[in-house]
């Protein structure tokens, strides 16, 4: 991650920058009380691989959390965050099958005291010859996440996020004798998952009816478990007041909290980083000869 003392000279170095898509595509956006340097998530947001040049190609994704006991869902928790990086490393020969490793960081810090990112999930759409085919086939995972599902997930509002997902990985137990658990919904495990400052890999491998020339993951979402956090001015010692538009009650924040998380922000496979350095690196060159040319 880049450290933010140099957020102020890349910030310079594409307010100068020949090329237009990168000034208006990357930005400075907050997470976790703090600035990374990517591409804002929206609505429309798809992360997408190619077949011929898509294979050790990544993004991380960023983000923030919600939980019900506080501000209702409807606020972010302050503090409550995670970042998700999917990588996909293989694709079969007939193009039905592509796997990818992730790696799943619990970044919750400030007023969180406890957290455990217990699900992720996402909608895939694949692409063979212009023409979109919905995920149809089977997942196979392997790591700290065990159960594989697709359905209804029931978030604390379930208007900020479109909770019907195509794949989600989960922390749910599974019997000794089975490799893989596989559920009709996507509801979160229990005491399981990465806490705070703790990271988790694996794999997993979406196999379609038939071949895709390009893949896409979309709307994605964490979920988080065993949530306790301590606000400053955010709870009443009187229960059932209303304090900041939220009702409390005594304990508020103490007890062990579901919550979810929406991406805020994505970084980019290494190529691209290589060309915005590129682009910083051009920057700096018109910078040196525009101070030269003053003198």
């Amino acid at each position: 991650m880049i450290k933010t003392s140099a957020f102020a000279a890349m910030s310079l170095a594409l307010s100068v920058m020949a090329t237009p898509a990168l000034a208006t595509d990357w930005d400075l956006v907050d997470w976790n009380g703090e600035q990374v340097w990517g591409a804002e998530w929206t609505a429309s947001t798809k992360l997408t691989w190619d077949s011929t040049t898509g294979v050790n190609a990544w993004y991380r994704i960023y983000f923030e959390g919600y939980t019900e006991s506080y501000m209702n869902g409807n606020e972010v928790l302050p503090g409550l965050a995670s970042s998700v990086l999917y990588k996909l490393t293989s694709i079969s020969a007939d193009k039905k099958s592509w796997t990818f490793d992730y790696v799943v960081e619990n970044a919750s810090n400030q007023w969180v005291d406890e957290s455990q990112v217990a699900e992720i999930a996402f909608d895939v759409n694949g692409k063979k010859n212009g023409s979109t085919k919905q995920f149809g086939g089977a997942v196979i995972l392997d790591g700290e996440y065990r159960t594989v599902g697709k359905g209804d997930f029931d978030p604390t509002n379930n208007y900020l996020v479109d909770d019907v997902f195509d794949v989600c990985l989960t922390t749910k137990n599974l019997a000794w004798y089975q490799s893989t658990n596989t559920s009709n919904t996507c509801d979160p495990g229990t005491s399981a998952g990465p806490e705070i400052g703790e990271t988790v890999d694996g794999t997993f491998k979406l196999t379609f009816n038939s071949a895709i020339d390009t893949l896409s993951f979309y709307n994605p979402i964490v979920a988080y478990e065993n949530v306790e956090y301590d606000v400053p001015t955010s709870r009443s010692s009187k229960g059932g007041s209303y304090y900041y538009g939220h009702q409390h009650y005594p304990g508020c924040g103490d007890q062990d909290d579901p919550g979810y998380g929406l991406p805020v922000a994505y970084v980019p496979e290494p190529a691209t980083w290589a060309m915005m350095i590129m682009g910083f690196g051009a920057a700096g060159t018109a910078l040196r000869t525009r101070r030269r040319l003053a003198a």
